[in-house]
C-alpha cells in the first residue's frame, strides 16, 4: 500500500526523535534527496502518494541517520557559504563556525596592493580555497591535502564551483608546496581525547581531519608553523589557522614565536575564539 508524504515524513520524524535535536529538519533533507520534492511541495503536496521502491529507498537513508551518520555524508552536500559542496566520508563536513576564517582572509586581501597566491592547506573538501576563489580576486589558488580521496571530492567541487582554474596538489602538510603570499588552513588540531569526547555524529568524520596528535593537538599546526616561513614569499606575507578556542592562545605564542608579527586572535559568530593570523615579512 502506498503512504503519503505526509505519512512517510511523521513517521520517520518520530523515529528520527531519539538521535537528534532535528528530527523534522533531518527527515525532510534526506527525503529532498530521495524524491526531489523540496521543503515546501512536502508540505502543498503532503497528500503526495509515493511508491513503495521510492519509500523503502528512503527508509534505508533514515536507517543510516539512526546510525548517527551525518545528514550530509547521507545527501552527499553541504552548504558552506551559500555553495552547496559535495562530501564524503574521506572528507571533513564544512560548519558554519569556519566561515570567520574565510571573513578574515577576504578582509586581509583587500589591504594588499596585489593579487595574492594563496594556498588551501589540509582542503579536504575544498570549501576554503574554492570560496575565497569566488569571494576575492587572486592571482592563483591551490588546494592541497595528503589525502587523495579527500582530493578527489575538491577536484569535483572545483570543477563545478570554482570561477577560474583551481591547483590542487597531494602533499604531506608543506612538502610538496611552493610559496604564497597567504597561507590558510584549518587542519586537525584535536586532541585524542577531544576525538573520544566528540558526538556519534562527528565520530563518523575521518579520523585523519580530525586529530592534531601530541598532549595539545597541535603537532600538526606546530609543524605547519615552523616549516611556514620557507613557503611564505615575505612581502605582506600572512598565515590564518582554525583552531579550537582552547588552543588559540598557544597557536598564537607559537606563531610570536617563531617570527610572526601583528599575530592576533579573532572570535567566531558565537564569541568564541576560533581564529589565529600571523603576518610575515622576510
Amino acid at each position: 500500500m502506498k503512504n503519503t508524504v505526509k505519512q512517510i515524513l511523521f513517521e520517520a520524524t518520530n523515529k528520527l526523535r531519539s538521535i537528534t535535536d532535528t528530527p523534522s529538519l533531518d527527515a525532510s533533507v534526506i527525503f529532498t534527496k530521495v524524491t526531489n520534492l523540496s521543503k515546501v511541495q512536502q508540505i502543498t503536496q503532503d497528500s503526495l502518494l509515493i511508491d513503495e521502491e521510492t519509500e523503502n529507498k528512503f527508509n534505508e537513508l533514515i536507517n543510516r541517520r539512526l546510525n548517527y551518520e551525518p545528514v550530509a555524508y547521507i545527501t552527499e552536500e553541504k552548504e558552506f557559504y551559500g555553495r552547496p559542496f559535495k562530501v564524503t566520508k574521506d572528507t571533513l563536513i564544512p560548519r558554519a563556525d569556519t566561515e570567520t576564517l574565510i571573513e578574515e582572509v577576504i578582509k586581509y586581501s583587500k589591504t594588499l596592493d596585489f593579487e595574492p597566491e594563496i594556498l588551501d592547506l589540509c582542503t579536504g573538501s575544498g570549501c576554503i580555497g574554492i570560496t575565497l576563489d569566488n569571494e576575492i580576486t587572486s592571482k592563483s589558488i591551490t588546494l592541497s591535502d595528503i589525502s587523495k580521496e579527500a582530493l578527489e571530492v575538491a577536484k569535483i567541487n572545483s570543477k563545478n564551483l570554482s570561477k577560474s582554474n583551481i591547483n590542487i596538489i597531494e602533499s604531506n602538510l608543506l612538502e610538496k608546496c611552493k610559496k604564497y603570499d597567504i597561507i590558510v588552513s584549518n587542519p586537525p588540531y584535536l586532541t585524542k581525547q577531544w576525538c573520544e569526547e566528540v558526538s556519534n555524529e562527528v565520530k563518523k568524520e575521518p579520523i585523519l581531519a580530525l586529530e592534531g596528535f601530541g598532549n595539545d593537538g597541535l603537532d600538526i599546526i606546530r609543524s605547519i608553523v615552523f616549516d611556514a616561513k620557507k613557503h611564505l614569499k615575505g612581502y605582506h606575507s600572512a598565515i590564518f589557522f582554525e583552531c579550537d578556542s582552547r588552543q588559540c592562545s598557544k597557536v598564537k605564542e607559537l606563531l610570536e614565536a617563531n617570527s610572526f608579527k601583528n599575530v592576533s586572535i579573532i572570535k567566531d559568530l558565537a564569541n568564541n575564539d576560533r581564529v589565529v593570523k600571523g603576518i610575515y615579512e622576510r
